[in-house]
């Protein structure tokens, strides 16, 4: 039987993943390594988001079918991009976003950024330009609310995650190969509803200061009590459900692949002899599972952003959506374009889940490791 330096306890042959102690870290410990990780996931995936959004907002669109992004939607104003870890808001009226949207804005044609000899700008090509016309702050544009969001989400998340698998595992013997994604589905859910309405009241206040213009601004506390006289209670937590839809089917798969191949790493001695094993078969496997649970639920992606596109669509013009299921919106998917159609865009979505992942878990284990030191 071998050990896993850091993990906490001996691996179990029979189990995909180390049988940890319920005494773990302590809740400090984790609550400031879901912190670091934040940062350090924002500070490196922050400008491959802009420079994504950009490449998006530039790229012709013929209709909803061929359209990948409400970036690329001229008349959808407001949008989100996420990459399993952090989320970013963007409004195109955001003098910080005008570079992204300068042709939408000035009502030109969509055209593809080219570079010297005519050649299409790629990802690089795209970050350099955005440094040379805004510098650093061009690149991470909304950083600060997003971090406002991320950081208490990211504690949440990672914090109960572990407290709830040990405590599966340690008290009710749950199997391990169930464990992490009966912990890892409700812990993204509990971190996605208690955010809800931090959510909500950053996207009124967005609207709201750009509403009014440059010079209007819009309280916290007049916000909250503006939702509250139009919508109760309820309007705090509006479109929840269908983030629900997307996070918690990812989470559930993604730690289900982090324990298993994070024990199958240390069952071969993977890095056994580094005092930086913990952090290092992290990194592998979340980049790992990660990239692989973000295959597996690009149909929900596929569906959510669908709805999203029809219904900017509709808000522009006397059309009403109805209500529709999941299910019945996976179906129609498939029956009007094909069962292929559910999984386009899964390659630049793998492309962006799978290295914030790994950084976010990789920096989470670090820390961890350095502050028991």
């Amino acid at each position: 039987m071998s050990t896993c330096k850091g993990s906490g306890g001996p691996l179990n042959s029979t189990n995909l993943l180390p049988v940890r102690s319920y005494a773990g870290p302590d809740t400090a410990t984790r609550l400031l390594s879901a912190c670091v990780g934040s940062a350090a996931v924002a500070l490196t995936v922050t400008p491959l988001d802009v420079a994504k959004v950009r490449m998006q907002a530039a790229a012709p669109v013929h209709d909803i079918k061929s359209c990948m992004s409400l970036a690329s939607l001229e008349h959808c104003r407001l949008f989100y991009c996420c990459n399993g870890i952090t989320e970013h808001c963007f409004d195109k009226r955001d003098v910080r976003w005008s570079h992204c949207f300068r042709h939408q804005l000035a009502g030109a044609s969509p055209q593809p950024a080219v570079g010297v000899g005519g050649n299409r700008l790629g990802t690089i090509g795209t970050l350099r330009n955005i440094f040379s016309e805004g510098g650093v702050a061009g690149l991470y544009a909304g950083l600060p609310v997003t971090m406002l969001i991320a950081v208490p989400a990211n504690v949440i998340y990672f914090a109960s995650y572990e407290m709830l698998r040990d405590w599966l595992q340690a008290e009710q013997r749950v199997p391990a190969c169930c464990a992490p994604v009966i912990a890892g589905g409700a812990a993204r859910a509990a971190a996605v509803t208690a955010c809800a309405p931090l959510e909500v009241v950053r996207t009124r206040i967005q609207a709201g200061r750009l509403a009014d213009g440059a010079a209007g601004v819009v309280s916290i506390r007049s916000a909250f009590r503006k939702i509250m006289q139009q919508d109760g209670g309820k309007g705090f937590f509006r479109g929840l459900e269908s983030t629900l839809w997307r996070d918690v089917p990812f989470s559930a798969f993604y730690w289900l692949g982090v324990e298993a191949i994070r024990g199958t790493l240390v069952r071969r001695g993977w890095f056994e002899d580094s005092p930086l094993q913990a952090p290092l078969v992290a990194l592998i496997a979340s980049s790992s599972a990660g990239g692989a649970a973000a295959f597996a639920t690009t149909p929900f992606d596929v569906v959510k952003t669908r709805r999203q596109l029809q219904t900017a669509t509709a808000s522009d013009s006397t059309k009403s959506l109805a209500p529709v299921s999941l299910r019945s919106s996976l179906l129609q998917v498939a029956r009007e374009e094909g069962a292929s159609a559910l999984l386009r865009g899964c390659v630049p979505r793998v492309c962006r889940v799978a290295p914030a992942c790994g950084i976010m878990l990789g920096t989470y284990e670090l820390t961890k490791l350095l502050m028991r030191a």
